[in-house]
């Protein structure tokens, strides 16, 4: 079956399926099999430390696949972001996408460069002001999701098939999912690919502790663990409080405050992100996560190109057993 639809013509990949950013271990290890694979893998600059660490993970990404991927920005948390951007840029990786913050003036100069800008979002409010701002295709996480959070965040179902209505540019669903039956689903919301962080970690490529990916095997979405500190709200108190703060701390640390808040965790206590990668705890797997509900739909850790495929593959015995289900690439 072709899965070629504007998402694919935007990234160069097989499949609109696409590895989501990792702040703290987002290398070529885990890009490059995903691009290998058919989907596309998305190398972090943060996690890369400096611009030279990022130019030679980048070139370490070409030494194991010939297929396109992508570098990520977060606006606001990523070290020297415009050193990053300019190195992304002259060593021509094809699309590069940004998080967090607004990115308009990244995404102006990208497109100077003549390369792709996806910007990733949390709210449908977001979403269309990227689309304003030029983005090439936008992506919206929904509260199923891990990553940065909001306020104003909907569940996916809603923000995509609202989104969906209002917007011309591709959209990308993230949130909860992580499977062909998600897949699918998204498909049939409005959007025109999928974007996997959580799912992706449960892979034997992912560089953090086999005890955390198996962690993730045991875990149920609709354990309080992980379902509240995706759905509930944050304490009023504590939002208010970090909320007062804007403006007044570095913006890299306000922003990490205000995301402690929002999935339910003391933006007081120390955190130490590169030690829980490889913590050997398997409670680390609900810190990191940020109480992601795809963990519902993870029952094995297996290769990239296996999740892949497999997804590919049960998502093509649906549309057959379904009768096609009507043009969902269209």
């Amino acid at each position: 079956m072709n899965w070629k639809n504007r998402v694919t013509d935007i990234l160069g990949s097989q499949y609109p399926i696409i590895q989501g950013a990792f702040a703290g271990f987002g290398t070529s290890a885990l890009a490059a099999p995903v691009s290998d694979a058919g989907g596309f893998g998305i190398i972090t600059a943060g996690a890369l430390h400096t611009p030279e660490g990022l130019r030679e993970d980048i070139r370490k990404a070409r030494s194991m696949t010939d297929k396109p991927f992508g570098v990520n920005l977060s606006v606001g948390l990523c070290p020297q972001i415009d050193e990053m951007r300019e190195v992304a840029i002259e060593e021509e990786v094809p699309v590069i996408f940004t998080a967090v913050y607004r990115a308009e003036e990244h995404g102006r100069r990208i497109h100077q460069a003549g390369l792709k800008w996806v910007h990733k979002v949390a709210t449908v409010h977001h979403a269309l002001a990227a689309e304003r701002q030029g983005a090439d295709a936008v992506v919206i996480v929904g509260l199923e999701g891990a990553g940065f959070k909001s306020i104003s965040q909907l569940p996916t179902l809603i923000a995509i098939t609202t989104a969906a209505r209002m917007m011309k540019v591709p959209l990308i669903a993230a949130g909860g999912i992580g499977d062909a039956r998600g897949f699918l689903a998204t498909l049939g919301m409005g959007a025109e690919g999928i974007y996997m962080g959580t799912r992706f970690m449960a892979t034997r490529e992912c560089p953090i502790s086999e005890r955390y990916k198996q962690a993730m095997v045991d875990a149920q979405s609709w354990d309080p663990k992980y379902r509240d500190r995706a759905l509930a709200p944050p304490k009023a108190e504590e939002y208010e409080k970090v909320m007062k703060e804007k403006g007044e701390a570095v913006t890299g640390e306000w922003l990490m405050r205000l995301e402690r808040v929002l999935i339910k965790e003391s933006p007081d206590v120390p955190r130490d992100w590169q030690s829980d990668f490889r913590d050997d705890d398997p409670e680390v797997a609900v810190r990191v996560t940020g109480g992601s509900l795809a963990v519902g739909v993870i029952d094995s850790v297996v290769s990239v190109k296996e999740l892949i495929d497999t997804i590919i593959g049960e998502a093509e015995q649906i549309l057959s057993q379904q009768g096609n289900l009507g043009s969902l690439l269209a």
